[in-house]
């Protein structure tokens, strides 16, 4: 996928609010604040679309309560185009090219790239740990070898390094 399909996907910021929805709610909606799985959508002329208010605490939450987007002031699509191209970059990015690429100034761009990776880190989540069969490449880890006294070191596989 690349910026155009992304775009095509997410034509507008009801799509977008949709997709995190989604992602967020698979089972249905709960509640950010007691964790009900009963609400009802608020409708009324509101600045916040989509916003919901629990049966049980009759707290209103929307899909970004509690989560780093949560009273963001951007658009959601700029939020996903960020994950896309942090997400997409394979030696990471800088947060003065994802200013550039997304259209910020680079302390916001520098804000955004933390809270998606506090979004991807795994304790945050509710997803947990991996967890029966997982696979990885093989890599050894330690620093490039220094020889000494003239003698060179073994490399790769050829090396004890677990």
């Amino acid at each position: 996928m690349n910026i155009d399909q992304l775009r095509q996907q997410f034509p507008d910021e009801k799509s977008c609010r949709q997709f995190i929805e989604n992602a967020r709610w698979p089972n249905g909606r709960i509640c950010a604040h007691c964790g009900h799985d009963v609400s009802y959508l608020i409708k009324g002329n509101s600045k916040r679309p989509d916003r919901y208010e629990c049966n049980k605490c009759n707290r209103q939450f929307t899909v970004t309560t509690k989560t780093p987007l949560h009273c963001t002031k951007l658009k959601l699509w700029k939020w996903l185009e960020a994950m896309y191209l942090i997400v997409s970059s394979s030696k990471g990015i800088s947060s003065v090219v994802l200013s550039r690429w997304i259209g910020v100034t680079q302390p916001t761009a520098w804000k955004m790239g933390h809270a998606i990776r506090k979004m991807m880190d795994p304790s945050q989540s509710d997803a947990g740990l991996l967890t029966g069969v997982v696979e990885l490449d093989e890599m050894y880890v330690g620093g490039s070898p220094s020889p000494q006294d003239g003698q060179k070191k073994k490399r790769g596989k050829g090396t004890s390094k677990q």
